[in-house]
């Protein structure tokens, strides 16, 4: 047998080597495609999963899905530092590739590093991080509260740099595909981390002044009741003052409005008020401060609450907050249930029931003394559980998120504070939206009866829309008094609580674009005019922003129904979208009520054209279009029209 000669045995050890180093090259990268494949995964639900966490206040479920983030970001970050990817980086052409893929790797780190100090930062916030609480036993503690602004500041820093260098990857050329899926997972995974820190930043700066580390600062608490209702909310049958002092919390003043701090019952005081609002006619005012949120917007409502609590010889506020039952009883579902002497165990799903409903049989006219009591008595207990600091993330996100139905609003005299809660969407605000239709309908309550609980309400919305964009609309508003039929009628005069009659306002708005406009209402019914106001003509006026406003009264008998509408031209090109198609827009504004009223909207698109079916959208055979939505919020509609 013939020995192998020097140059095959060269050549054979040239092959296992390049072979060898080829099989390694591949491993290698093949390694780090699955790692940077399942760590981009991981990363995506875990960050997912602990952003939703943060936002339901579960900390330590949090803390558990960070630990995943962390893992998963370990893998993106191993797979971008393999040996081979320093040689493939060497390759004209993957060199971009191989650049990208580590920048991707390390933008993930920054928005993991980001996430974590967020998460530690709500840790501190809710005295769950095993620190000191920010607040407990009624107090703040400024000095955290003072660490805060930088700590966020910082944070931001972190993750809008890394969303900035994962927006310049580029996704070209080799691997490609799994940067392009790297990149996209990572920026829609941090959109809800920009989110959160985007509203600390914004936030923090102004804590510590507005919770009195400079200086006292007092904020009045309207609780409304919605068996009564305003324009603005339930009527402030409850007031409680709130004061922060260098962190102290205190509550020097509180009671029912109509005995306790307005005696002998509701008596008028006199204050001055913005001069826009027509619904005072001149300043000073002279009314009783149970009136004072009479316009549908917060803007001048609370500005009014303000006046009016100056006016009874009480100190001036920083601020007003609004609350109602819906709001409260978001609480109490959070908290869990409080105890009354004369409610027994109350919770948030038998509030309304019981302090709406219940309170008033229980207690006669006669009585009124005793059910004010005992509804303190609850109040006061509830604000003692509020200012033991007990899961306060929770309480916090309960209220919050009754604001889109107007059951949590806020007004601050400071106008930084105050935009930011009006972009926030908690300030009360009723505003045209300037394009599109506009809907925006309102109750008031004129006999003191304490029936609106038992309003229900209908909003049907009618467009028939021509093919230039223009539209004729008509927004019709039906309210039922559908008080229990077992309830008796009350006292002949049909005023106060005892009374199942309604005597009601009804405020109904029209697009500031609309023209041809004009009311209807039942036989019996009158427009009530703005007096020493801007008119705009058949019994409209200006409502202080420009808006134009009108205000129709009326009786409503237990168990019958009221129809009130408004139809107006909108011009041409209000519905006309680029691209030839019509297309039909209507942002509709709730109304605190303690049932939500159903919002209905029909469009008839013009002869030969028919409306696009839509999720949860009606559309029939000759192609009009009807959708429903239950108010809890604003309420936005788009149907788009096309030629048949």
């Amino acid at each position: 047998m013939s020995r192998p000669r020097p140059f095959v045995l060269l050549g054979l050890t040239v092959a296992v080597i390049v072979g060898g180093f080829v099989l390694w090259l591949q491993i290698g990268l093949m390694s780090s495609l699955v790692s940077v494949a399942l760590g981009a995964r991981s990363f995506q639900t875990s960050l997912t999963a602990a952003v939703d966490q943060l936002t339901t206040g579960d900390y330590q479920s949090a803390l558990s899905d960070f630990g995943e983030i962390q893992t998963a970001v370990d893998r993106v970050s191993s797979s971008a530092g393999a040996a081979q990817l320093d040689l493939v980086g060497a390759v004209p052409g993957f060199d971009t590739a191989v650049a990208n893929w580590r920048a991707l790797a390390i933008a993930t780190q920054d928005v993991t590093t980001g996430t974590g100090e967020l998460l530690a930062i709500f840790g501190d916030l809710s005295g769950q991080s095993g620190g000191a609480k920010i607040f407990s036993d009624g107090a703040i503690d400024i000095e955290l509260l003072r660490q805060l602004p930088p700590r966020v500041a910082a944070v931001d820093t972190d993750i809008s740099a890394a969303v900035a260098q994962l927006r310049l990857v580029d996704t070209s050329g080799p691997a490609a595909g799994i940067l392009e899926m790297l990149q996209v997972r990572a920026l829609k995974e941090v959109k809800p981390v920009q989110r959160a820190i985007g509203a600390l930043v914004d936030l923090a700066p102004l804590l510590p002044d507005a919770l009195g580390a400079n200086s006292p600062k007092r904020y009045l608490i309207a609780i409304g009741n919605q068996a009564e209702m305003r324009a603005s909310g339930g009527a402030p049958l409850t007031l409680v003052l709130v004061e922060f002092d260098n962190g102290r919390i205190s509550i020097p003043i509180k009671g029912q409005t109509s005995t306790q701090l307005y005696p002998p019952l509701n008596a008028p005081v006199t204050w001055w008020g913005p001069a826009g609002n027509p619904f005072f006619q001149s300043n000073p005012r002279n009314a009783p401060m149970v009136v004072a949120n009479t316009h549908p917007s917060l803007l001048y409502s609370a500005r009014e609450i303000s006046g009016a609590w100056i006016g009874g010889d009480y100190p001036a506020v920083d601020g007003v907050i609004t609350l109602d039952l819906s709001a409260i009883a978001a609480v109490l579902n959070a908290l869990g249930p409080i105890s009354s002497p004369t409610y027994g165990e109350v919770t948030g799903d038998r509030l309304g029931q019981l302090l709406l409903v219940e309170a008033y049989e229980k207690f006669g006219e006669t009585e009124f003394l005793a059910r004010q009591e005992a509804n303190q008595q609850l109040l006061d207990e509830l604000l003692n559980q509020l200012l033991s600091g007990k899961d306060l993330v929770s309480v916090a996100k309960a209220i919050v998120s009754t604001a889109p139905g107007r059951h949590f609003q806020l007004w601050m005299r400071d106008t930084r504070f105050e935009n930011f809660i009006l972009e926030g969407g908690a300030g009360g605000a009723v505003r045209d939206p300037g394009q599109g239709d506009w809907s925006a309908v309102y109750t008031q309550n004129g006999n003191q009866s304490k029936v609106d609980v038992f309003q229900q309400r209908g909003v049907l919305v009618s467009a028939r829309v021509n093919t230039d964009g223009s539209a004729r609309v008509t927004q019709l508003m039906t309210v039922t008094n559908a008080t229990p039929a077992e309830r008796p009628e009350g006292p002949p005069e049909r005023i106060g609580y005892e009374t199942s009659w309604l005597k009601a306002a009804y405020l109904l708005y029209l697009p500031t674009a609309a023209t041809n406009y004009s009311a209807f209402y039942p036989q019996g019914f009158a427009v009530r005019s703005f007096k020493d106001h801007q008119q705009y003509g058949r019994g409209f006026a200006d409502d202080g922003f420009g808006q134009k406003l009108i205000r129709v009264v009326g009786w409503t008998a237990p168990g019958a129904s009221a129809a009130v509408s408004v139809a107006y031209d909108l011009p041409a090109g209000t519905f006309t979208a680029a691209d030839g198609s019509l297309v039909y827009t209507l942002q509709a504004e709730p109304q605190s009520i303690w049932n939500a009223s159903t919002l209905t909207v029909r469009v008839t698109p013009p002869p030969g054209w028919r409306a696009e079916n839509d999720l949860g959208m009606k559309v029939d055979e000759v192609g009009v279009a009807e959708v429903s939505a239950v108010q809890n919020g604003q309420v936005n509609v788009s149907i788009t029209m096309k030629p048949d």
